[in-house]
């Protein structure tokens, strides 16, 4: 699981690249993902092989897991990362 910090007042994107996971031919068709409760997840888009999370908020000392289910044209991946927030 990738991990990733943050400050509690930064709006930043996280890049999920799924190149190397995708067969010849397959691509991203569909992304489901819910923000954990404490942290907002204000957009969610994806390309061929990459998901993008935006990602504002939190509290100081606490970490949040995403866990994304992206659908392609023939399989289906969940991936996890986590957002530690801390005030530095």
């Amino acid at each position: 699981m990738k991990t990733f910090r943050k400050q509690p007042r930064d709006h930043l994107d996280y890049d999920i690249d799924l190149s190397d996971w995708l067969e010849p031919g397959d691509r991203i068709q569909r992304v489901d993902v819910v923000a954990p409760d404490g942290i907002e997840l204000t957009s969610v888009g994806y390309s061929d092989s990459r998901v993008k999370l935006w990602v504002k908020g939190g509290t100081n000392g606490q970490s949040y897991k995403f866990s994304p289910l992206i659908y392609t044209n023939s399989r289906e991946k969940e991936v996890e990362l986590l957002i530690v927030v801390v005030d530095m």
